[in-house]
């Protein structure tokens, strides 16, 4: 496939219909992107993924900001046309988004992201320490049906405490913020927990990409990369749901019936 033929591959992937209603939409931003900040320091590519209630995650589109960083009031618009009606639960980072996003969605409820949250706490972690600090972090916010646990995290160790005292002492006074989240039915918080995760993975995995392409010649070309890497992206995704809804068909429940999928963790895909 020549470039011309991958951008109009792109641009179908983009416009394409999606479903009517999703479970839960994560939103994601790629900012300070390498060889735009110099001319336009705010610039941002929003990007969303999107689940069923049965799990099965989708990325539902890309979106590039102003030369503020103000994401367009046309894309909700553009989400309603191409199918989306409904949206249960909003995760990530909406900041971009408000009030447009409430506008097209009066309905949907807007919910905190405990993994954009933990990988900002992570960021001033020594690399060295990130898996062990990360483990720490997760275990205060893994008993979400007993909050008067979780709302004073016992983190027993005094080193960890001595060497990031800051950030243990944030973490426990974010984790109020995460009780909305913790009030949802357990199957809901499950799979927004789950979809959550998956969409860091991906995130995590884009910047990678971002920053070994180097230095984009301008921010079409820059969204452009983004786009592609996002469906490469969702092109994995797909091919994780096929392979469940094989297994399924091939585990049917004991009365004859097809079980549903849980929102377990889902699969990280690769984007290079």
């Amino acid at each position: 496939m020549n470039n011309l033929d991958a951008v109009v591959d792109s641009d179908r992937w983009l416009c394409r219909p999606l479903c009517k209603r999703y479970a839960v939409v994560v939103f994601s931003t790629a900012s300070r992107l390498p060889g735009t900040v110099a001319v336009a320091p705010n610039r941002k590519i929003c990007w969303a993924l999107g689940t069923l209630i049965n799990g099965d995650c989708e990325i539902l589109g890309a979106w590039s900001s102003n030369d503020e960083g103000v994401i367009p009031a046309e894309v909700f618009g553009r989400l309603y046309d191409r199918g989306v009606e409904y949206v249960t639960y909003a995760v990530g980072d909406l900041a971009a988004l408000q009030p447009a996003f409430v506008e097209a969605y009066p309905r949907a409820v807007e919910l905190p992201s405990i993994e954009r949250i933990l990988a900002a706490s992570l960021a001033s972690v020594r690399s060295v320490h990130r898996p062990a600090m990360a483990h720490l972090l997760r275990a205060a916010v893994a008993d979400p049906d007993a909050p008067e646990t979780v709302a004073a995290p016992g983190i027993s160790s005094a080193d960890w405490r001595e060497r990031y005292p800051n950030i243990l002492e944030r973490w426990g006074e974010a984790v109020a913020v995460f009780q909305p989240l913790f009030a949802l039915p357990e199957p809901y918080r499950r799979l927004v927990r789950s979809v959550d995760r998956t969409a860091m993975d991906v995130q995590e995995r884009l910047m990678r990409a971002i920053h070994r392409h180097g230095p984009f010649a301008d921010a079409s070309k820059a969204f452009a990369f983004v786009a592609a890497a996002l469906q490469r992206a969702d092109r994995q995704l797909e091919r994780e749901r096929q392979a469940r809804r094989l297994a399924r068909d091939a585990c049917p429940l004991p009365s004859g019936r097809m079980g549903p999928i849980s929102g377990r963790a889902l699969g990280a895909p690769a984007l290079a």
